[in-house]
């Protein structure tokens, strides 16, 4: 398991979300927590990206610190 992290500019990003975006950003974070290397690569091999929402409006980057078992949001940007 992978402990979560966010950067603040990312929290402000997820506090800007509409109500209706927060179950698929929590199902996000479950996902990071447990598969972080299941999306595919966004620049390179530790930074990877992936969409969430019911018809995929949002799009979340993170860093993937695997040898601290740690991920970490680095934006979450909602086109919905």
């Amino acid at each position: 398991m992978y402990s979560y992290e966010i950067l603040p500019e990312a929290r402000d990003q997820v506090d800007g979300l509409p109500i209706a975006a927060l179950p698929f950003y929590a199902e996000l974070i479950a996902f990071l927590e447990l598969t972080p290397w299941d999306a595919p690569p966004y620049r390179d091999d530790n930074l990877r990206k992936i969409v969430f929402g019911s018809t995929a409006e949002g799009i979340t980057v993170y860093l993937i610190l695997e040898d601290q078992r740690r991920v970490v949001v680095v934006s979450v940007t909602w086109i919905g």
